[in-house]
């Protein structure tokens, strides 16, 4: 039967986690997540390179537009 609990005035001590670092040194397991983080560099500069390569597409495309639209507008008028 547990005691019960009675409000008090301080308070009590949480339970630490346990932290334990194993010294075993996997070698293949260090290649792994150094080719993986290798690899996130270079899809992240690839997909950045893409994004500027399609920005600078669509600011051709959104300009020629607006030329065409104005040339179109003034064949019309006159």
């Amino acid at each position: 039967m547990k005691a019960p609990k009675i409000p008090s005035f301080f308070k009590t001590p949480e339970i630490k986690p346990f932290s334990f670092i194993p010294r075993y040194y996997n070698e293949r397991k260090e290649r792994q997540q150094v080719s993986r983080v290798e690899i996130k560099k270079n899809i992240k500069f690839n997909k950045n390179l893409t994004r500027k390569k399609e920005k600078g597409r669509h600011m051709k495309i959104i300009i020629l537009i607006i030329i065409l639209s104005l040339l179109f507008y003034n064949f019309i008028i006159n």
